[in-house]
């Protein structure tokens, strides 16, 4: 009885006061754990800042959650599974197991996707001890930070002082995390010593590593899981690093990109607030600032206190729920220009109601995703703070549907919009060499079969073998290499260098029987090293499989190769080799489609066997945007212009 009194007169003196009313919502929404909460409230009733702190964690909980169930249970056997590899020793990639054992939970109990767990709210599980030491590990390691970064006691409160990163179980690590990593924070002159000290301590010491697999698992596991596994794709190693260095006093933040302006999907990083409001944004395992390699159009921090929404907030029926979330903040023009952009809307709404927000949205892959929304006026739509050098589209969103209100338009580095009117009148043939942008990050997965040769042998061992050609530049996409013949050979191979993986996703040989005669694609039976095994994610066959996803790989300075023993002698006159890609050239014998845009939707303008690695369409409309369909294989696509003869992609 006495309890319920206290509590009654906290509420009334809240509602007296005028304080937060999401501290109010927590504490109603917390159920029967509500004296834990209140029990946390009062223990720091004597302690002016750390009441502060502990009001603001209250305050932001109210929406804070993590996930449970028996399907996560099921997935725990990935975890177990690298705990078991990882204390063997380092492991790279991931291997076979791993694919199989996921694969295999798909195939038993579904897809892990959050719509089939259970969501459960912090508020109603937290108790009084756990939040308690959150607050004094917490402000013991932030009286100690160098002078480089923030000692803001707002930064704090939101970059240091929460207990979890994302949605993962909340679970205490902040003292274990102090103890370990602080000497690296201590020993540090600077934000590159730190993050070099971090760099080889999680990367090279701890074995620390990134996962494809991962991408696949849609929450933040707790740190006991990354105990485990080492491992995780980017939003679990920002995880990492975010509790790691918030251990540490150091006030970090998440800042993200939900769908980059120039190719599909998004990313998120890392931020450490310095010193007079300047931010050092890194990506985990990294030493340096960090740049883009892919265009952003809108920038978003994840923060612990809600309603960061900074315009009024528009109504569910005109933009998505997942556009507004209350404890995101855009930080956009943190990181470049941006302008304020008003459209005319030259589709104006016709609903049965009145519209008062659109949507911008960007291209990704097979449709449009909103990424900001704004005002819509007199048809106009106004959309603030956007990054430039990024095609956009505004639309109205009506029960979940892209209702386009524009034709998609550029928003030029200079802040200038740029309009394409589209001329049906002075058609062009088109010559096209790829349904999706070549990023630099195939260049750096191409270099790793530079310096890579090609040997001809009459012996099977190799032990008379002649240098045909040295790859001294790393080939893009399928590249064709011209060998001149002077001999005759049964075995021919490719030999990545001893100090690279040589990624090969496909290579042939192609020779002639006389030097006078027609070449051909030669076959025969394929020779490889290192030895298969069953646990080989990338073996030598890969490298001939007539597949471009799949590609052979060996480990970093040991030997290997791939070739044939093609039965009987042939001069070699040329080999075709595709490094590892992205698969996104053209194909031959794959079909594909052009579409171009046209009053607010996509005309296709035929489809065509692809007979090489170029693919050309006749008589196609001028001056619009294009995308290109592999009907075969394949998911990713990208929207592009066509100026001068080449493909510019947006």
């Amino acid at each position: 009885m006495m309890k319920k009194f206290v509590w009654l007169l906290m509420y009334l003196f809240f509602l007296s006061c005028g304080r937060n009313s999401n501290m109010l919502y927590t504490f109603e929404k917390s159920g029967s754990n509500r004296g834990e909460l209140e029990l946390f409230l009062s223990y720091y009733s004597n302690n002016r800042q750390k009441k502060q702190a502990a009001e603001f964690l209250i305050s932001g909980m109210s929406i804070k959650h993590h996930y449970s169930g028996g399907l996560i249970e099921k997935y725990d056997t990935i975890f177990h599974l690298y705990d078991s590899l990882n204390r063997v020793g380092v492991i790279e990639g991931d291997p076979l197991i791993i694919s199989n054992t996921w694969n295999s939970l798909e195939r038993c109990y579904g897809r892990l996707v959050k719509s089939n767990v259970e969501k459960k709210w912090d508020c109603q599980s937290l108790s009084a001890d756990f939040l308690i030491d959150n607050v004094e590990q917490s402000f013991s390691a932030w009286k100690s930070v160098p002078d480089y970064v923030s000692k803001d006691f707002k930064d704090f409160c939101e970059f240091v002082l929460p207990y979890k990163s994302n949605d993962e179980v909340p679970e205490k690590h902040k003292e274990r995390y102090f103890k370990e990593f602080v000497h690296l924070r201590d020993t540090a002159k600077n934000v590159v010593g730190l993050l070099l000290g971090l760099n080889r301590e999680l990367y090279y010491n701890q074995g620390f590593r990134s996962s494809n697999i991962l991408w696949k698992y849609p929450l933040t596991f707790p740190v006991s899981k990354m105990d485990m596994a080492h491992r995780g794709a980017c939003r679990h190693t920002v995880a990492l690093y975010t509790w790691i260095m918030r251990a540490c006093g150091l006030p970090v933040a998440v800042d993200f990109v939900k769908s980059w302006g120039n190719r599909s999907q998004g990313h998120e990083w890392n931020v450490l607030m310095l010193d007079s409001g300047r931010i050092f944004p890194f990506d985990s395992f990294g030493i340096n600032r960090l740049e883009f390699a892919y265009k952003p159009a809108k920038i978003f921090r994840r923060m612990y206190s809600l309603n960061n929404i900074s315009e009024e907030i528009p109504s569910l029926k005109d933009v998505p729920g997942w556009l507004l979330c209350s404890d995101e903040m855009d930080v956009t023009s943190q990181y470049g220009d941006t302008y304020d952009i008003s459209i005319p809307c030259i589709y104006p709404w016709t609903g049965d109601y009145s519209k008062k927000h659109g949507i911008i949205c960007v291209f990704d892959n097979k449709k449009w995703k909103p990424v900001y929304w704004g005002e819509y006026k007199n048809d106009k739509m106004t959309f603030l703070r956007m990054m430039g050098d990024v095609c956009y589209m505004a639309a109205y969103y009506d029960n979940g549907k892209i209702v386009p209100a524009t034709s998609p338009f550029i928003l030029q580095k200079d802040g200038k919009v740029r309009y394409l009117t589209i001329d049906k009148q002075n058609c062009k043939d088109m010559i096209l060499k790829r349904k999706y942008p070549r990023f630099k990050r195939m260049d750096l997965l191409a270099m790793s079969i530079r310096r890579g040769i090609i040997e001809g042998a009459k012996d099977k061992q190799f032990s008379d073998k002649d240098i045909l050609l040295d790859i001294a530049k790393e080939p893009k996409d399928i590249t064709d290499m011209q060998i001149v013949a002077t001999k005759k050979y049964r075995y021919v191979r490719i030999r990545p260098v001893i100090y690279r993986t040589g990624d090969i996703a496909e290579i042939e040989f192609f020779g002639k029987k006389n030097l006078d005669g027609p070449e051909q694609k030669l076959t025969g039976r394929i020779l490889g090293s290192p030895i298969l095994s069953s646990n080989d994610a990338h073996p030598y066959t890969y490298a001939m499989d007539n597949d471009y996803d799949t590609y052979f790989s060996k480990p970093k300075n040991e030997d290997g190769y791939v070739g044939l023993d093609l039965g009987t002698s042939y001069y070699i006159t040329r080999v075709r080799l595709c490094p590892r890609s992205d698969g996104n050239f053209i194909v031959a014998g794959h079909t594909y489609e052009l579409c171009y845009w046209d009053e607010g939707k996509w005309i296709s303008a035929g489809k065509k066997v692809a007979q090489d690695i170029t693919i050309e369409f006749n008589d196609i409309p001028r001056n619009t945007f294009y995308i290109l369909h592999d009907l075969t294989k394949g998911k990713e696509e990208r929207i592009f212009t066509y100026e001068n003869g080449e493909q510019v992609w947006w």
